[in-house]
Formats: C-alpha cells, structure tokens, sequence
C-alpha cells in the first residue's frame, strides 16, 4: 500500500496531469444554467434587511481562520455520541485517527438542537439531556483540537411542521388552502422555506450562539434549495423574484455580518464543478467567496455510482478531480476540506483501509488544505486503521504558500475574488 502513496504522490505529471482528468470531469458534469456567476463584489450583492443603506467597512467580512484551521483533519460527531461519550470521548477518538479537528451538531438533520439554545422558534427542538457545549469546546481546546460547529439549516422536519408558516408547502392541487408542508419524497423530510428571511434569521442567531460558546468555526449544511423528488410539486409562499442563488448569498452575507469567526458550507460534489447554479440549488460557489473562509465539498464515492468504473482507484479519483476543479474555480483563497466516505454503504468489496487511503491522497493530490471524514454514527475503526498505514509525510497537506497569501489577503481586509472567467461570463441566458 506505501508504494502506491509514494507513486501517487509523486507520479509524473502532478497537478498538470490531474487538470486532464478533472477536465474530462468537468466536460461530463456540464449541464444547462438557471443563471450567470456574478461578480464576487458589492454591486451584485442583495441589500440584506440587516444591512441597509451603504455597504458595510471594508474587512467587515473577513474572518481570519488559525493555520490549525486552515490545515484541520477531522471528525464529525453526532449528538448521541458526545452526550454519552463526552469530551474525553471526542479527544480519544480523534487522537487514535491521528485528526486534530472534530465537527459537532449544533442542529442535526432530524432538527435536533443539542444544546439548550435561546432561539426560541427552536426550544422545543433542544434534546434532552442537551449537551454543556462550552465545557465541551473549552476542553477539546485544551487537548489542542479545532472544534466547528455544524448547523443544518434549511432540512428541517420538526419546525416545518409545527410551523407550517415558515416550511415550503405542497402545490398540489389538493392541498390548495391545507397549509401542508411538502415533504422530500427521497428523505421523507420537510423543509423550511429559504425565501422566507424569517428562517434566515434563525440560523443569524444559532452562529452567534456557536461564537459565544468558543467554537472556532460555523459550518453551514443543507443551505440551499431542495431538489428532491417530488420538488415539481413544491409552493414556495412568500416567494420571491430574486434569484436563488442571491437568496442563500444574502444569508451568508447577513451570518458573515454577525460572527467574527470563520464561515464554511457543506455543498454538492456537483456545486464543486459547475458553474452558476444550474440545478436550482441556490449553491453557486464562486459568489460565495467573499463571505465563505472554507467549502467542504461532499465528495461520498458512494453518492457517485457508476462513475470512473475504470479504474482501480476509484476512492482517490473522485476527490481528487472535483477538490482540483474546485481549487482552479475559487484560487488560492479559500480553504478547501472535502468531506470525504467512512462508512461502507455502496462499496462491498472496496471498504477497506486501502480505501481510507485513496480518498486522503485524492484530497491531498487536489490541492485541498485538509479533510473531514463523515460517518454517520461517528464510528471511525476503518479511517484508523487506513491512517496508520500511510507514510508519516502524508499529513498534514503542504500549503504550497496559500497559507502566506491569505495572510496577506487577511492583512488588507480583503478576500481573493473568484478568476474573472468565473466572475463575468454568462450561461444559459
């Protein structure tokens, strides 16, 4: 297996060889667009209700994240398995996986608030018992990890319901006038209504909780629209004439707004290589950077069946081109971390440590800055036992000098916009 690292380390070719793959990549992924990238500057940017009249100082909107941060290899942990494990658990496990960053729920996917938060839309959500996340943080810090907070924003299937007011609602014509939520025929989830700035507003107030609890980062999933089977049917009231991908970006600018620690999104693989927003997500990247420190593609092989069925490789393939795409999109700015498969759904024969492996020299071959590892009951035993295989100078990644150049940028008050051939071009118009 070491032989294979250093020949993927060190083949011939390097990042000029993975720009032919992640080309041919891009050329299957294209699709038609709802609407053209925009410039990462002011003028395109929507007047947010919170930030009305001139645009804010300059530097308002940079938040300088710590070169553990920017360099972070983590974990993500559920509820379940830091209210019975503690923190004393979450240092074990990432130190035995040789990690030194560990993502937390704030707000799960089942609307489960774990802590007793004071956004008061959310208090019947809190889980019992919640957790002390401030004792929580305060002792991970002390073990020397970076602790992020995740927040699920708009897949919601407590909220929506009790609320119906602010949840997307089904179209179809026998439900005219029920106030019934649509429900993802794919999850069986509701959702909230991302038009609705109400919502928005609850999710202003969970990051600057996350901040005041001493996390060191907020980290955004679900933001975005659904596309979920069924969505044909979904009504959207209020709606808006705005374009989807402005609505989420007037979220962004109003949390960025709000907190002064680092802002990162959970988007699509498909956000990572595509440009504008041609699915309707609300998740066009490139408009994001102004406001967004670090993406985390989801880049889960299993999500992806059928694609390079060529190779033996396949683990290292599928991060690799999308992380590369993706760096080349957005420049040297922003921090990359995919989020990347340590479970075993949709792989059979392939999950194994030579797996654990692939994925991390993908990440690392695509030029990210790090990696998250993503299992849903926050077992790890194969991401470990894939870690102690690889050579030691694996990790952390090299940072090929964006570390000094965002600081630099950081010293201005400044964030690296997109390359103008992702900035002014238009699509589908």
């Amino acid at each position: 297996m070491l032989q294979w690292v250093r020949a993927r380390l060190h083949q011939s070719g390097g990042a000029l060889g993975g720009l032919v793959l992640a080309t041919i990549v891009l050329a299957a992924f294209a699709g038609p667009s709802l609407g053209e990238p925009g410039t990462a500057l002011a003028p395109l940017l929507p007047k947010s209700a919170s930030t009305p009249g001139a645009e804010p100082a300059k530097g308002t909107f940079v938040d300088r994240m710590t070169p553990k941060g920017q360099r972070a290899r983590g974990l993500y942990f559920t509820y379940p398995y830091v209210e019975i494990f503690k923190a004393k658990g979450v240092k074990g496990l990432v130190a035995r996986s040789r990690m030194d960053a560990a993502v937390i729920d704030l707000k799960d996917d089942r609307g489960r608030i774990s802590y007793a938060t004071k956004v008061v839309p959310f208090k019947a959500q809190i889980a019992k018992p919640p957790l002390d996340l401030p004792a929580v943080v305060k002792e991970l810090h002390e073990a020397g990890i970076y602790v992020i907070a995740r927040i699920v924003c708009f897949n919601d299937p407590v909220l929506a319901r009790s609320e119906p007011d602010r949840a997307i609602l089904d179209g179809r014509p026998k439900y005219a006038g029920k106030n019934k939520p649509w429900v993802s025929w794919g999850t069986g989830n509701t959702w909230l209504n991302p038009y609705n700035k109400r919502n928005h507003d609850l999710y202003v107030e969970m990051a600057k909780e996350a901040e005041n609890m001493g996390f060191d980062e907020v980290q955004l999933d679900y933001i975005r629209f659904p596309v979920d089977a069924g969505t044909e049917y979904a009504l959207y009231e209020p709606s808006s004439e705005e374009l989807r991908r402005f609505v989420i970006l007037d979220m962004l600018r109003r949390i960025d707004a709000t907190i002064k620690i680092p802002l990162s999104v959970d988007v699509f693989g498909l956000a990572a290589v595509r440009k504008g927003d041609p699915t309707g997500l609300g998740q066009s990247l490139t408009d994001w950077t102004v406001h967004v420190e670090a993406f985390s593609p989801m880049l889960y092989v299993n999500a992806m069946p059928g694609w390079r069925m060529d190779v033996e490789d396949r683990g290292h393939v599928l991060v690799k081109n999308p992380t590369y795409i993706l760096r080349q999109r957005v420049g040297r700015g922003p921090i990359i971390r995919p989020f990347m498969q340590a479970f075993h759904n949709g792989l059979a024969e392939k999950w194994n440590p030579d797996f654990i492996v692939q994925q991390i020299t993908g990440a690392r071959q695509g030029e990210a800055d790090g990696f998250l590892f993503w299992n849903p009951g926050s077992n790890y035993g194969m991401v470990q036992r894939g870690v102690a295989a690889l050579a030691g100078a694996v990790m952390p990644f090299p940072s090929e000098g964006r570390d000094k150049f965002r600081e630099e940028l950081w010293a201005r008050g400044e964030h690296e916009l997109s390359p103008p051939s992702e900035r002014n071009e238009k699509f589908g118009r």
